[in-house]
């Protein structure tokens, strides 16, 4: 069999100048798994693992079409956790979701605010989304990882404003919320800014080349894309969540008075 040839591009190869055949111990029996019959077959690859992932299902589809009825081939993730259908990873976002509103509702010593602060995560995740259907990425590590880089990132921009906007309404009162959002929004944007475009500047390099990285790639690309949609998260639904709830408790105290 090593000396078996088939043509690449213009050139004649022999199987043993790509691959190699080995013996070795064969199970003694096959496995059995939902009244289906079950033989596992591993392969080495040497390259990136996007395109290793590239590689295998395009050659999982073509075997596909060859075998005969009765007879299917998938692919199962040499990563615990990070399989399609298992999705238990998940549950972190969750969980940093959680610990996410039990500190701001310390620091906020408010259960309500810590609301506002929460719902321009999913703006940012949107983002995510977003860059990874566009460009038809492969979601992986790197792209749970840009969820839980952006959770912070996100709510810092959001603690930033809130935090200056409870302040100059507790020294001004009877200033409106909207021209006290507005004031927050003056004196924390630039440092806000300047976060961002330093964030993204930095993942810049990991998404320059031909070899697109298995884990720093999809980390830069869905971070960069998430921060941007951020940006509109701060500047749109964060100062209607804000002014619109202290509007309505602000006439409801005339209307008492």
């Amino acid at each position: 069999m090593e000396h078996i040839g088939c043509s690449i591009g213009n050139r004649f190869y022999k199987l043993g100048e790509v691959a190699g055949i080995d013996k070795g111990q064969a199970p003694q029996e096959v496995a059995k798994e939902n009244q289906q019959y079950r033989l596992v077959l591993q392969y080495e690859y040497i390259g990136s693992l996007l395109l290793g992932d590239k590689v295998l299902d395009r050659e999982l589809k073509e075997f596909n079409e060859q075998l005969p009825m009765g007879y299917s081939a998938r692919r199962e993730s040499s990563y615990q956790g990070w399989g399609k259908q298992d999705n238990n990873q998940y549950f972190l976002i969750g969980l940093l979701v959680a610990i996410i509103f039990v500190t701001t509702s310390i620091l906020f010593n408010s259960l309500k605010q810590p609301f506002a602060v929460i719902f321009i995560i999913p703006v940012s995740f949107i983002g995510i989304f977003l860059t990874f259907y566009w460009f038809k990425l492969n979601f992986d590590q790197g792209g749970f990882a840009s969820f839980i880089l952006l959770s912070g990132l996100t709510v810092n921009a959001s603690i930033y404003i809130l935090n200056d906007f409870n302040r100059i309404r507790k020294q001004k009162p009877l200033l409106s919320p909207v021209r006290a959002y507005l004031k927050a929004w003056n004196s924390k944007i630039v440092p806000i800014f300047l976060t961002i475009i330093s964030t993204i500047l930095g993942f810049t390099p990991f998404m320059i080349g031909t070899q697109k990285e298995g884990f720093w790639f999809p980390l830069a690309a869905g971070t960069i894309g998430g921060l941007i949609m951020s940006v509109i998260g701060i500047w749109i639904l964060l100062p209607l969540l804000l002014t619109k709830r202290d509007t309505g408790v602000r006439r409801k105290n005339e209307k008492l008075k």
